[in-house]
This record gives C-alpha cells, sequence and structure tokens, in this order.
C-alpha cells in the first residue's frame, strides 16, 4: 500500500519541486488541486482496505491493542489485548486509544465477537463505547458481548445511555438499512461462580466454547478491586493466557498451565519507589501517596518471569507497563531481574505487537503490525 501511495504521488511532489517559485501559483489552479486531490484519495482509500487476512482460521493470534498503565504514554494506548481465532476478534479490555490503533492497524472490526473485561477500572474500559460503535458501523451484524465479573450489566448500561443519542443521530442520518439499531447496542454477560458471586483467586469457569474456540475466565488478585479476571483462550492445540491486574498469583500459573504464550501486566516498582521518593521531596503530597499505593496490587517483571516459568508458558510478553519509559531506555530499565528469573522467552510489550500460533504447529511467530 505505502508503494502504491508513493508511486501515485511522487511524480507530484517532484513536478512542484522543480517548479519552485511557481509552485504556489499553480497549486491554486483548480484543476491542480482536484488532481492532487483524486490522487490522494485513491490512494488512501487503497490503503485503508481492510485486512480480511488477519482473521485466517488456521492460526490462534494475539495482537496488543494498548500496553500502558493509567499513567499517560505518547507511544501506547490504555491496556487492550485483541485474540483472533475460528474467523472471529475478542478483545479483552478497551484502554483509551486501543480502538483508534485497531482501525489505523485495517482490522476487520466487523468480526468482532466479543469483549471481555478483567475488571472495572476506568483504564481498562474507557473505549468501550468505542468498541461498540466502530465495530457497528463496520457492520458487525449483532449486539456486541460483553463478559465481565458481577457488576459488568452497570458498566455496559452506562455506556449504552451514553451513546445512545450518537446512535440516533447515525441511524437518522444513514438509514437502518446501513446500520441496524438492534446490532448497535451492547449485551451483558456475567462470569462467576454463581450469580451475583465473583471467582476467587485461582478459581476458573468456562465463559464460552464455539467454533473450536475455548474461553475460560481465572480470578486473579487486585483487592480491593473485585471481581478481578485474566483470560486463558484454546484454540487449535495452541493458547494465550492474558492475566489482567493482579498482585503475584501463583493460582494463576496453575491456570496458565502448558500455555504457549502469556500476556501478563508488569509494574516495576524500584522505579516506582523512587518516583515515590521524588514526588515526595518536591512537595507532591498526592502524587507520592498515589506512587506508593500502587504498588501494593501488581505484579514485577521477575515476578512475572516466576509465573510463567511455573506454568511452563513459552514466551512472556510484559503488558500495562508502569511507569511509562521512553521505548529506547524501556527494556533493561524495566526488565531489571527478569532476564535472570528466565532465561529466554520473555519480551517488553509494545502496541501492534502481535503474536501468531499456527494449529498443527509449534511455531510462535512475532511480528509487528503499521
Amino acid at each position: 500500500m505505502r508503494r502504491r501511495l508513493f508511486i501515485l504521488i511522487a511524480p507530484l511532489v517532484v513536478l512542484l519541486l522543480i517548479l519552485g517559485p511557481l509552485r504556489d501559483p499553480i497549486l491554486r489552479i483548480p484543476f491542480v488541486q482536484r488532481t492532487i486531490f483524486r490522487y490522494g484519495f485513491q490512494a488512501g482509500v487503497a490503503a485503508a482496505r481492510v485486512r480480511r487476512d488477519m482473521v485466517a482460521a488456521s492460526e490462534l493470534r494475539v495482537v496488543l491493542c494498548g500496553t500502558a498503565s493509567p499513567m499517560p504514554s505518547p507511544t501506547r494506548a490504555g491496556p487492550c489485548a485483541l485474540v483472533i481465532a475460528a474467523n472471529h476478534m475478542w478483545l479483552i479490555d478497551t484502554g483509551g486509544g486501543s480502538i483508534r490503533n485497531l482501525m489505523l492497524w485495517r482490522l476487520p472490526l466487523d468480526r468482532l465477537a466479543g469483549v471481555l473485561l478483567t475488571h472495572f477500572h476506568s483504564d481498562h474500559i474507557e473505549d468501550l463505547g468505542e468498541a461498540n460503535m466502530q465495530s457497528w458501523v463496520a457492520g458487525r451484524p449483532a449486539p456486541l458481548a460483553v463478559y465481565g465479573g458481577p457488576g459488568v450489566a452497570r458498566v455496559v448500561q452506562g455506556f449504552d445511555d451514553a451513546y445512545a443519542q450518537d446512535s440516533d443521530y447515525r441511524v437518522a442520518h444513514h438509514g437502518k438499512a446501513l446500520l441496524p439499531p438492534d446490532a448497535g447496542v451492547m449485551v451483558s454477560h456475567e462470569v462467576g461462580s454463581a450469580p451475583g458471586v465473583p471467582l476467587r483467586e485461582g478459581e476458573t469457569t468456562p465463559v464460552l466454547a464455539q467454533d473450536g474456540l475455548k474461553i475460560t475466565a481465572i480470578g486473579v488478585n487486585h483487592f480491593p478491586v473485585v471481581p478481578a479476571y485474566g483470560y486463558r483462550f484454546d484454540y487449535g492445540g495452541r493458547s494465550v493466557v492474558i492475566s489482567g491486574d493482579t498482585r503475584k498469583s501463583p493460582p494463576l500459573a496453575i491456570a496458565a498451565r502448558g500455555a504457549d504464550v502469556l500476556v501478563h501486566e508488569a509494574q516495576q516498582s524500584e522505579l516506582l519507589q523512587q518516583a515515590h521518593t521524588l514526588a515526595a521531596a518536591d512537595g507532591l503530597p498526592r502524587l507520592a501517596k498515589i506512587f506508593n499505593d500502587v504498588q501494593s496490587y501488581h505484579t514485577t517483571p521477575d515476578q512475572a518471569g516466576e509465573i510463567a516459568n511455573a506454568a511452563g508458558a513459552r514466551l512472556l510478553i510484559l503488558t500495562h507497563l508502569t511507569p511509562p519509559l521512553p521505548d529506547f531506555f524501556a527494556g533493561p530499565a524495566f526488565l531489571g531481574m527478569a532476564a535472570r528469573t528466565r532465561a529466554g522467552g520473555t519480551l517488553l510489550g509494545y502496541d501492534g505487537l502481535m503474536v501468531s500460533l499456527p494449529t498443527g504447529s509449534t511455531a510462535i511467530n512475532v511480528t509487528r503490525l503499521n
């Protein structure tokens, strides 16, 4: 696509550079403006075509659509992972900016089958309304299923209410044939050990099984946040586990046993402690307290490595990175002791990282979406 865009635009750019002082008057000619727009629009349409090959039935894939923490990062969207299997896509959390990433990567949002929320912290749910609206506009044919622990119905209803007027505007503008109103809403599905009862740490329960894909919810420890879940995906003999936000949770290793890939949250507590000390010294007591408090319910990179080792996971990917660091500095500063905990098979996550697990194979293929 980029090559096609270059071929279309490059001759015009070269011509304008050659013309020098005559460039501005020529650009004011309507015919020239229309010609430039036409070539640019054609290239843009070609580049915007949806990548339907991304939902190949022969692979289990996971894409990191957001790897940040609540602390803002210019290069990372809020927490989000996308699992692709059986010709459909499943979102795990919808952090701010994550849906825009999926749109920029031209993923087929009409194939979004559901959203699985790990918990209800704002940074994990803030794009839920966009996930619903954008996949509906893309052609999703049915209401969007949203899974989560007790309380998920309240979250879903809140977003449906907030977007109700927007939906009405779009239907009135584009028509019911293009945007069926009944398909533009979300439907909540509570996951727990009993109605209104969240999973305990280490407790598991099936979420669904369809077209060869099995999804299992796993209770984790993010206290005082309850419910808090991770999710396991099994398809074609391959498996991916997403930890959600959690302290180091040995029962998670049991639930993740034998997984090809473990995507685990990671917080570099040593760096956060330094941030706490600096904020306190600079007279920022509120910020200092937050930096101190958040250390109590997350997992350090080396602890995540220990969980991956105990699970026998072949590849560990760290995400939900706290604190955010410039990418060129992130590796050694963030990983710390994790490199010793796991001799190999560890990646620092970034937005656009994709792992493909072909069925009937043991291959783990890592690429970058752009």
